[in-house]
């Protein structure tokens, strides 16, 4: 029988090279799919958003591949693998093909400008997640640490930090604790060029 469980933030699902017991469906809030490098650097693999299908390992009856964390305070439904019947298999089709759009648009994302494009491109990719906001001047922002961005941008928390600074300093972005508002959205997309989504089918 399927359970619903609550995630607080940081809480880790399962880590990498656990064996398979359960799918997964995110209900609330935001997750993401962790591979560490060969050099213990974790690496943000896919963001796990609300309706997301994960935990696919199990349909191979393999270990699980990645870690799974929670981002934000979440909620999650758990199923056996014999509760999968053809119309939850039919979702869980339509939602590894949208993940997989996200997954290669993010990757295309990592290849293309240098750190500082990719850091902006970044900002604007998550401000659409559950760790996005808006405040009460309509300034769009995002709770997350410059070690997050670093781990998304496969790049460091010191020259993220530069990065962040220097975006600050220039007016585009104010910061706060585990906070980053952007305060020159327009600007910021220009900038984030090559352009996102709308070229990238």
């Amino acid at each position: 029988m399927s359970e619903k469980a609550r995630l607080k933030r940081g809480q880790v699902l399962y880590r990498d090279g656990e064996p398979s017991k359960l799918f997964y469906r995110c209900e609330t809030g935001l997750l993401r799919v962790v591979k560490v490098t060969t050099r213990g650097r974790p690496i943000t693999v896919r963001h796990i958003l609300p309706g997301d299908f994960f935990g696919e390992e199990i349909l191979e009856a393999k270990p699980y591949q990645h870690s799974v964390e929670a981002l934000t305070r979440s909620t999650i439904t758990s199923f056996q693998i014999d509760e999968l019947s053809e119309h939850l298999m039919r979702q869980v089709a339509v939602s590894f093909s949208d993940q997989l759009r996200r997954a290669m648009l993010h990757e295309y994302h990592l290849q293309i400008g240098d750190l500082r494009e990719r850091v902006i491109r970044y900002l604007l990719e998550l401000v659409d997640t559950p760790l996005g906001g808006e405040n009460e001047d309509n300034d769009l922002y995002l709770r997350c640490t410059h070690e997050l961005i670093a781990e998304g941008t496969s790049s460091t928390r010191e020259s993220v930090s530069k990065i962040i600074m220097d975006l600050k300093q220039e007016g585009l972005i104010e910061t706060g604790y585990r906070q980053i508002t952007l305060k020159n959205l327009d600007v910021m997309k220009v900038m984030a060029r090559p352009p996102m989504v709308q070229e990238v089918q």
